[in-house]
């Protein structure tokens, strides 16, 4: 190439060599293309470019067969693109190419050789990406990102701009500088309307890199124009890749605690509105299931109960969470109502809608060990405990799902009874057959890992007991006070609790089981006499039958 070129003595000559050498560079040999580099093809090229560019006498040809060149010689790997670019000058390289497509993007769209030169700069900005290190120099260069969005805002035809666009998706990810070069959003923006696919999809899936940088995150959500291009993209007429990219940036911006509120007031609920649509319309199972993610990251203190009005949004939940066919759909849902769950209290007028979505998912029998969880951690709030005690079926809903499920499940559902019987003005609720039913059963338990459970359930009877109409059903129910004379002679392997026995009988359910959960979890444990259980279950029966004594 070397020798080619210094035998030249004018431009016709110049221009013979460059096409010659275009012809042997056009392939995708990769070691070919690292011998040309080592033979200096490259940095000749580069040189060849700096010395035209800056003449008074430009030939346009001539540039593009230089560009289309050295296009050519990196289509290698990252290590060659490296070796090329270091052999020139990284700075040196990338403002050259800077200055080729700043000249020509001053020239119509309709030029001879502009739109071409530029295209193949593109695909070389391109190749230079596949070096990381040339590529993060690139990412904090603001020139690269601004000539690209002026060509996505230019008239040039759309196989130069989805070059552009797909540097600049390259040169996004992750980072959070470039959302600041100048016109980069609105090209975008701009690009997503193009009737072309190729460009469509591109340009939404730059935003959704974008929107993988955390600092990108709000600037997004705060754009009005952004949010609109976006939801425009989730219809069934875009394709497949547009939707996935479109409900994906979607769900990266709604994941910033800044934008949360906004997004759910957008547009009068515009996108809450879409998502739900979406869910129960869509047939895409991935889609769907990300549509659902979108509503989860929406939801804090702050918007659930808003999102809770929208009509039809806990039936959703619910049938996708017990009747639905996938089983990560279901998952989905489930994580969205146990989110919720999180930020709602019954100070809200949307508790109500809360409970009655948790009831009829336990009435499916399909999700019940997940629904039980979340009812446990509602209960575990004292302002919620009234609310749930007088709500119509709760209660027994997870008497019966104790008597359903095992482990954790049922120690859940035992948790649950026990801390809504500690009502915030210290009374309790009356006890139903069902509750009472499933009571006895968690205090008659045998095994060793059910030593939670029991304590809970004999603790709740205690606390249930100190209602007169309560203890007058107990009295009657055999079975519980056998199960309770049982525990009261059982001897038995337990958890040191406390050093007080009357601190540990006296204690509230929120201290109790803490304090319980740590000693298991820290396996503090010592093969003792029956005292806690025993001195629990003597304590039960003496305020259900007063009269009498568990034998010894």
């Amino acid at each position: 190439m070397k020798s080619e070129t210094k035998l030249a003595e004018n431009k016709y000559d110049l221009i013979v060599a460059v096409e010659d050498a275009c012809i042997k560079f056009n392939h995708f040999d990769e070691y070919e293309h690292l011998a040309e580099i080592d033979n200096g093809a490259s940095e000749t090229l580069f040189s060849k470019l700096e010395r035209e560019i800056s003449s008074d006498n430009i030939s346009d040809y001539y540039v593009e067969l230089i560009v289309s060149g050295l296009e050519m010689v990196h289509r290698c790997s990252s290590k060659f693109v490296k070796v090329s670019v270091r052999s020139v000058g990284s700075d040196r390289a990338l403002q050259l190419l800077c200055e080729v497509v700043e000249k020509y993007l001053l020239f119509p769209h309709y030029h001879a050789h502009a739109p071409t030169i530029i295209c193949f700069v593109a695909k070389l900005f391109n190749h230079f990406t596949k070096a990381s290190s040339i590529k993060q120099k690139m990412t904090t260069d603001d020139r690269i990102i601004t000539l690209m969005a002026r060509v996505l805002q230019s008239d040039m035809e759309d196989s130069v701009k989805i070059e552009a666009i797909k540097l600049l998706s390259n040169l996004v990810y992750c980072c959070s500088i470039a959302i600041h070069a100048d016109g980069i959003i609105d090209s975008l923006v701009e690009s997503v309307h193009s009737p072309n696919t190729s460009i469509k999809e591109a340009s939404v899936r730059t935003f959704l890199n974008l929107a993988i940088s955390m600092e990108n995150r709000q600037i997004l959500g705060w754009r009005n124009d952004t949010i609109s291009v976006l939801l425009t993209c989730l219809s069934i007429e875009n394709s497949d890749a547009t939707r996935i990219y479109a409900i994906g940036a979607l769900g990266n911006i709604s994941a910033c605690d800044e934008n949360k509120l906004r997004l759910v007031n957008y547009g009068n609920g515009e996108l809450v509105k879409i998502l739900l649509f979406l869910i129960n319309s869509e047939r895409n199972m991935n889609f769907q299931k990300d549509s659902i993610g979108v509503l989860a990251n929406l939801t804090n203190a702050d918007t659930s109960c808003l999102i809770c009005q929208y009509p039809d949004f806990m039936n959703t939940l619910v049938n996708l969470a017990t009747y639905g066919d996938h089983e990560d759909t279901q998952t989905s849902a489930l994580k969205v109502l146990r989110r919720l769950s999180s930020f709602i209290d019954s100070s809200m007028s949307c508790h109500s809608h809360l409970l009655l979505a948790f009831l009829e998912a336990l009435a499916s029998k399909k999700s019940t060990i997940q629904v039980v969880a979340a009812l446990k951690d509602q209960s575990s709030k004292p302002k919620n405990r009234n609310s749930m005690a007088q709500f119509p079926g709760i209660m027994d809903a997870l008497g019966d799902a104790s008597l359903e499920i095992e482990d954790d499940g049922k120690s859940n559902a035992i948790k649950a009874l026990l801390f809504i019987s500690y009502l915030n003005d210290g009374s309790t609720y009356k006890v139903s057959e069902t509750v009472l039913r499933a009571l006895t059963a968690a205090a008659g338990l045998t095994k060793t890992k059910d030593i939670l459970t029991r304590f809970a359930a004999i603790k709740t009877i205690k606390k249930l007991a100190s209602r007169e109409e309560n203890r007058k059903m107990m009295e009657a129910d055999g079975a519980l006070i056998d199960a309770l004379k049982w525990t009261a002679k059982k001897m038995t392997t337990i958890v040191t609790i406390t050093d007080s026995l009357t601190e540990l009988l006296s204690a509230s359910p929120d201290d109790m089981l803490g304090t319980l959960m740590e000693h298991i979890g820290e396996k503090k444990e010592r093969a003792v006499s029956d005292e806690v259980l025993l001195a629990l279950a003597d304590a039960t029966l003496l305020m259900i039958t007063p009269g009498s004594i568990a034998d010894q």
